[in-house]
């Protein structure tokens, strides 16, 4: 589904999308992207602007052009580790800024990354959490 927003130019919120995908895993190191063509359909925007999304990252380093065959991703595993911490930094700054100015104070914890089986026993837990909470409220009466 399309999420363009107009605070934006449409080409960045393109290439923030694909630099999240790259930093959640979705698009491995050295994996091949989808071509300009398939993004710009799926995204419903010209393929153009695909183009200029593709030559931001490219600059940034993320992405490789290999010129008959498309574009990768970047095989530099440190580069694209460093670029994460950046951006979610980043958005842990927005996210502070925002709550301050509707007078909340946060203080946001040390970013820590998972890997799949520790964010598997994270949720596992919180299922857990959830399942102990909702019999609580059964055994008060909240639930007939």
């Amino acid at each position: 589904m399309n999420n363009i927003e107009n605070n934006s130019p449409v080409y960045l919120q393109i290439a923030e999308k694909l630099a999240t995908q790259i930093f959640g895993g979705k698009f491995e190191p050295g994996v091949q992207l989808p071509s300009v063509r398939d993004i710009a359909l799926s995204e419903r925007i010209n393929p153009n602007t695909v183009q200029k999304a593709l030559a931001e990252l490219e600059a940034e380093g993320l992405v490789i052009n290999k010129r008959t065959n498309g574009k990768f991703v970047t095989e530099d595993r440190e580069l694209i580790s460093e670029k994460r911490e950046d951006y979610a930094t980043e958005l842990t700054r927005t996210y502070e800024n925002k709550m301050h100015e509707i007078g909340a104070e946060v203080r946001m914890p040390k970013i820590l990354w998972l890997n799949d089986r520790a964010a598997e026993v994270l949720d596992k837990i919180e299922e857990m959490k959830k399942n102990e909470e909702l019999g609580e409220e059964r055994r008060r009466g909240w639930f007939f």
